[in-house]
């Protein structure tokens, strides 16, 4: 980890920036906040030494969603995803309080999805039927086998990204999503087929996956920053669908923008 220094009223991220950093207080005291539109700059607390913030820059490419200002002289540890990856093979106790924000982060989620549930008053029946449409697990596949699924690349830029000129998917998920710099483990990222892609990235690090709901196959953008295109129609954060089928035959799988030139053709074949 590198440690870095500002002072006092120093930004050390905006909301809306791009970050691939997370950082951890040795020393002084930052505020977090969040714009608001016709009121400027609203605090959503205060944090000290030994707290860690900035940590979803490791996990996905999305912009900042909150300003993070010191409000005194302070010192950090910053750590980009390589850093942690190289940490987690060389002296993974060093990541504990990393992990430990993470996984804060995700009881956190739970708990609002929680209260979510309740203001909604859904019942347990209706949960259970949300959770039996979005499963994708091999109980399905039991029940329905799987077609042939043939993924080619569909442009150069796709071959020269490291894409084999054709993959068989022999189970689902079939995770797509962008490579690494550099070589060695990539632990935050669980890719079947990892891409190599440079700056400004059309390919996020955990991009879309092929999968089954049923016995539907579709496409699932995983929360990437510039979304999914299939059959030209867009999927992902910014779009209506985080979803959409696959047809039986050919389908064009475009990863990123309408301009990228990341694509591939999906074949359907019956089993």
């Amino acid at each position: 980890m590198r440690e870095k220094s500002f002072g006092q009223g120093e930004v050390i991220f905006r909301e809306g920036e791009e970050g691939n950093e997370a950082f951890r207080i040795l020393e002084g005291r930052i505020e977090i906040s969040i714009q608001v539109t016709g009121q400027g700059d609203i605090p959503l607390g205060h944090l000290v030494p030994g707290d860690i913030f900035g940590e979803m820059a490791l996990l996905d490419d999305k912009p900042r969603s909150a300003t993070a200002r010191a409000l005194e002289p302070t010192r950090l540890h910053a750590m980009n995803v390589g850093e942690f990856n190289d940490l987690f093979l060389s002296d993974p106790s060093a990541l504990a309080p990393f992990l430990s924000s993470f996984f804060e982060r995700l009881r956190n989620t739970n708990e609002l999805l929680r209260r979510e549930l309740e203001s909604r008053k859904v019942t347990p029946k209706e949960v259970h039927q949300l959770l039996e449409q979005g499963s994708s697990s091999g109980s399905h596949e039991a029940i329905h086998p799987l077609p042939k699924i043939t993924l080619t690349p569909a442009s150069k830029e796709t071959r020269k990204a490291g894409a084999p000129e054709v993959i068989v998917l022999d189970r689902l998920p079939f995770r797509i999503g962008r490579r690494q710099t550099g070589e060695g483990a990539d632990i935050l990222s669980a890719n079947d087929l990892a891409l190599r892609d440079q700056y400004p990235y059309q390919i996020s690090r955990n991009h879309c996956a092929i999968e089954r709901i049923g016995s539907e196959l579709v496409v699932r953008d995983r929360g990437s920053t510039l979304g999914t295109i299939l059959n030209g129609q867009a999927i992902g954060t910014e779009s209506e669908h985080m979803v959409l089928p696959l047809m039986p035959g050919a389908n064009k799988l475009v990863l990123g923008g309408d301009d990228s030139a990341i694509q591939f053709n999906v074949q359907i074949e019956a089993a």
